[in-house]
């Protein structure tokens, strides 16, 4: 599971990153950002429709174009890469629209009730990630359109399994364009990766919890813990 995640890094990093994919960012600069939570617009990369990339701003929380309406009390800010392909809402967008979600990090909640305490998950070796996600497009009654993203997951292994059994699919850039152009064989790389990524997290502060912040200073961590992971992903 995935429920709130961080884009904190310029442009510049994010196309360096990106590379070999010949990607297209927006002539605006990247406001970090700390606190993502589903509703909210984040950037995300799609394809162009000419073997590159674009980055634009989609909702967190997909709504298929077939929906009646935007509202919906369907959880689909996550979708689970082992049922999405027989789901309604997602099974159409697999293979035809694929999407990129760049980010710093994201984190998890480990405990119950107000004990709770948040983690921040970050790769230890690297400035950023790409989740795997499926995007669409509504058109509302009145013509207006939107776009909406998922992200999608799969279970967690190792000691990452500790704070959640489940985790966002991390696409390694040597993959981004298959994974964009919607290619069968993409999906499964995924699930037999060839890499492997480290992956670091640390206690954090409840402030996260409250969407209206958005600081720096969430993802500092409060026990001076860090941990790594060697993930296959």
């Amino acid at each position: 599971m995935c429920g709130r995640f961080t884009q904190s890094v310029p442009w510049a990093t994010v196309w360096a990153f990106s590379q070999p994919l010949v990607l297209t960012v927006p002539d605006v600069p990247l406001i970090p950002r700390y606190n993502i939570a589903p509703t909210q617009s984040a950037w995300v990369i799609a394809g162009d429709g000419a073997g590159g990339a674009k980055v634009g701003s989609m909702r967190w929380g997909l709504v298929p174009g077939w929906a009646d309406s935007a509202a919906s009390r369907l959880s689909t800010f996550n979708a689970r890469i082992q049922s999405a392909p027989t789901k309604p809402t997602f099974r159409h967008l697999l293979g035809r629209r694929h999407c990129l979600v760049p980010a710093s990090g994201y984190y998890e909640w480990v405990g119950s009730g107000r004990a709770k305490q948040p983690w921040y998950i970050t790769p230890a070796n690297d400035p950023l990630m790409f989740f795997a996600g499926l995007w669409d497009r509504w058109h509302s009654p009145s013509g207006e359109s939107l776009l909406s993203f998922t992200i999608l997951t799969t279970a967690a292994t190792g000691e990452l399994a500790a704070l959640h059994e489940r985790r966002p699919i991390i696409v390694p850039a040597t993959h981004a364009s298959e994974w964009l152009a919607a290619a069968t064989a993409a999906a499964a790389k995924l699930l037999a990766p060839e890499r492997e990524t480290v992956l670091r997290w640390h206690p954090v502060g409840r402030a996260v919890g409250d969407v209206r912040k958005d600081h720096p200073e969430l993802i500092r961590s409060v026990g001076g813990i860090l941990a790594d992971a060697r993930e296959r992903i």
